[in-house]
Parts: C-alpha cells; structure tokens; sequence
C-alpha cells in the first residue's frame, strides 16, 4: 500500500456517515488531485500529502461540507422517535403498568442530549428534522394513549408541560448547529 492509498483510505473512514457515492467522487477528486500534485513537485508524494492536511481533518471537512447520508438521517431520527415516545410521562396505562414520572425524565434528558449530539455533528437540519421525530413521536404516542384510554386524566398544566417540551425538542435542534456554523472560524475551502 502506498503513502496516497493510506491517506485516502484514513480520509475514507473519516467520511464514515456519507452517501457513499458522493464519498467515492470525493475520493477520485483527492487521488487525482495528489498526483497531479506528486507530479508537480518532482514526485515527491509526502510533500504533496502534507500540504493537504491532516487526512482525519480533511475527511471531517468533506463530512461537514456534504453532510450525512440519508439512511444515517433516517437513523437519527428513528432513535429520536423512540426517545421521544419513552419520555412521555405517562404515569398510569389502565390499571397494571405504571411509568414513574422520573423515569420519562432520564428519557427526556436522553432525548435532548441526543438532539444537541445531532445537531453539533450533523448540522442544524438534520438537527431540526431530529428534534421534530423526537417531538412527533411524544406527541403521536400521548394522541394514542388517549384514544385507547378514554379514562385517561388529562389537565391543563400537564399538557402545556407536554407541549412546552415537544417545542424545545424542535429548538434544541436548531441551537447548537446555528450557534456553531455562525462561531466557527472561516476555514480554506477544499
């Protein structure tokens, strides 16, 4: 294996997450792109690897640029459902089960901490649409509860506390990945 197919193959797994056609154009484009460089400076392929970068930095940058692929969008938003669903506080499901309000908080906290995870890694859309499947998976489970239990007590307080959180699970999505594209540093375009 040569110096060229290490760094893309550490550049390969740092894209880990994209649509893997759009990686393998990207990769094509880098190999080419270092020996024409290798060839520009007589050959000499570590001064060419070298002025790229770091191969972890440059895989990150091509991630961040092009973004994840949808089966890893599905997959975050599919993990925030069923969060979202747990962090329902419901306290009592006809006569036998009982979910301790306390527990639909670890779940709560589990929810956001995984919307602002998405949202730092994946961008402030991807963050959105994951903190939208968090809030449509409480809300969709609390409209089944009710229809199957008519007996369910509901009050006011209680569903505004249910809404209030739905909403934050929305702007928490949209917080982080908003806050870090306009703080970050300006970087040199690949």
């Amino acid at each position: 294996m040569t110096a060229a197919d290490a760094y893309l193959n550490e550049v390969r797994r740092s894209m880990a997450g994209m649509a893997n056609p759009i990686r393998e154009d990207i990769l094509r484009e880098l190999r080419g792109h270092i020996a024409e460089s290798s060839a520009a400076n007589g050959g000499n392929m570590s001064a060419s690897l070298a002025a790229l970068g770091s191969a972890r930095e440059v895989g990150h940058r091509y991630r961040e640029l092009y973004g994840y692929g949808t089966l890893f969008k599905i997959l975050f938003s599919a993990i925030a459902i069923v969060l979202g669903i747990l962090s329902l506080p419901v306290l009592l499901l006809g006569t036998d089960v009982a979910f301790p309000l306390l527990l639909s908080l670890v779940f709560v906290i589990a929810a956001a901490a995984w919307i602002l995870w998405v949202s730092v890694r994946a961008g402030y859309r991807v963050g959105i649409t994951v903190g939208l499947a968090a809030m449509s998976g409480r809300l969709i489970a609390f409209g089944a509860l009710v229809a199957t239990q008519p007996d369910a007590i509901t009050t006011s307080g209680g569903l505004s506390i249910l809404f209030a959180v739905s909403f934050l699970f929305v702007l928490l999505g949209w917080i982080p990945g908003t806050a870090k594209k306009a703080w970050s540093a300006p970087r040199a375009e690949l």
